[in-house]
Parts: C-alpha cells; structure tokens; sequence
C-alpha cells in the first residue's frame, strides 16, 4: 500500500448494498462503516475521494478465476444459474465503480476477494465492533490496519 495516504475507502460491491468503510491510518480507527445503495455509495465516494490523501480499495471478484461458476451436486439447475446471475451483477457494480474512479483519476486498487471469509464472530473478536453485515465486515477488512 501507499505509505501517502490517510484514508482507505474499502468498498464491497453488491447489487442491492455495498459494503463501504472509511479507515483512518494516522487515528488508526474506522471513521464509519456502512451498507449503501449504489447512488448512495456514489454520492459518499464523490464526497470523501475530494482529500487529497484518499484511497480506494474496491473486492474485485471478477478477477477471480472460477468467479461466476455456482453448481453443487444437488443444486437445481436454475439455482445456480440465479446465483451466478447475480454475482454477475455484483461483479458489473464493481467495475462501474473502477470506471468511476478513473473517470474522475480517484486513486484507487482492486483486490481479489480472500478466499475465506471473516465472520461477525471473528470479526468482533479482531476489531471490537458487532457488525453483522457480511459486505461491510468484507469492506472493513479491505483496509483494516492499512
């Protein structure tokens, strides 16, 4: 990571609500923690990327190999094809929120997604908080400690 930035931005994408967290490396502290809608997300990234030592950390799971590939050997058919869809449009969100960035030369990087997950239980045991949203604990773990 940049030793120049502030603030992380880490940003979960989700068709219905990203998970988004502001992460203050000089207070070492989360400045908030939140589930947004895209509109939402957008008006608070527009916001806070204006300082000057501001970076955005976006899950990018598209860049996964396997990302979009959802059948289990007892899975209907149309199951996995409605899970696939929709980690499809999770996927788009994310790289409409890389456009964005470029768009407006935001610094930005995007990560492959960790390959296990952090619980609420884990994360409250690491962090302290009691969050029990899976895409913001995502993007409070995308800049924790950075």
């Amino acid at each position: 990571m940049d030793k120049k930035f502030r603030y992380f931005i880490g940003i979960d994408p989700d068709v219905e609500k990203s998970g988004f967290a502001i992460w203050d490396k000089k207070e070492s502290e989360f400045i908030t923690y939140l589930a947004l809608a895209f509109w939402e997300l957008i008006n608070l990234l527009t916001l806070n990327s204006e300082l000057i030592d501001t970076k955005v950390i976006i899950e990018a799971g598209w860049l996964n190999k396997k990302s979009n590939f959802h059948g289990g050997p007892n899975q209907k058919k149309h199951v996995g094809e409605l899970i696939a869809k929709k980690v499809g449009a999770n996927h788009q969100v994310g790289k409409l929120l890389v456009e964005y960035c470029e768009y407006h030369k935001i610094p930005y990087e995007v990560v492959c997604p960790k390959t296990k997950k952090t619980t609420a239980a884990m994360f409250k045991m690491i962090i302290g908080l009691n969050i029990k949203n899976q895409d913001v604990i995502d993007a409070c773990m995308l800049v924790y400690g950075l």
